[in-house]
């Protein structure tokens, strides 16, 4: 089978060889797949998988609108850490912390939207209806 790329690909891709280079062994990968041949427990596996990354995408795409990052908040992170940035450039040093601080708030975010569905959809009155009852309950329901 031969790996070929599109105009468009090479449109978008503009000359650019490390993006070429991705793109064909991508395209190399993905012939190889399919002659792969999956066993049933391979296969729920892997539809476990991509449900879970689809849940975490959105759980992200709705976490993220709500999350911001203010320059305090980043010299803050700055001064708490400064004595292991110290001899880093700050120039440098920022975006990383930008992006440090943006995957804390998004983790924070994702917390909050998933309490709220869970509020919504009164799981803790739910989850009463599956759990055993205590012993203690059992007890007493054997001593009437």
């Amino acid at each position: 089978m031969q790996i070929k790329l599109t105009k468009e690909e090479l449109k978008k891709l503009n000359g650019n060889k490390d993006g070429i280079a991705q793109l064909l062994v991508r395209k190399a990968i993905l012939a190889e797949m399919e002659n792969k041949e999956y066993t049933e427990e391979e296969k729920k596996y892997l539809e476990e998988m991509r449900l879970n990354m689809k849940i975490e995408y959105y759980l992200n795409s709705i976490a993220q609108k709500t999350v911001q990052i203010y320059d305090y908040e980043l010299l803050e992170v700055y001064k708490n850490n400064a004595e292991f940035l110290k001899d880093k450039n700050t120039m440098d040093i920022y975006p990383q912390l930008q992006q440090a601080l943006f995957n804390q708030k998004l983790g924070e975010e994702k917390v909050k939207v998933i309490n709220g569905i869970v509020e919504k959809y009164k799981i803790n009155d739910l989850l009463k209806e599956y759990m055993p009852i205590s012993t203690e309950e059992v007890k007493k329901e054997e001593n009437k």
